[in-house]
């Protein structure tokens, strides 16, 4: 494998960690809202509430769409 390929793999996996670190501060924060309510603070209810207007907006036809590209992503590594 060359140079820039494997500083292509290095970039990827330093960016899937960081969105696997972020999804699970987002779901610690979800948890301390379920928990302590509206005692958990301005900036965890700010979160929350972020997170209930992005899931509402997301339409069926964005999830059929996302569904889409990545069956054809993982068709196309399969060839």
């Amino acid at each position: 494998m060359s140079k820039m390929g494997k500083l292509l793999t290095q970039i990827r996996s330093l960016l899937l960690r960081g969105a696997e670190g972020l999804g699970l501060i987002l779901v610690v924060l979800v948890l301390t809202y379920l928990l302590l309510g509206e005692d958990s603070g301005d900036y965890v209810i700010s979160v929350v509430t972020n997170v209930s207007l992005f899931v509402s907006a997301v339409t069926p036809q964005a999830i059929v769409g996302v569904a889409i590209v990545v069956g054809v992503l993982a068709y196309l590594r399969g060839k």
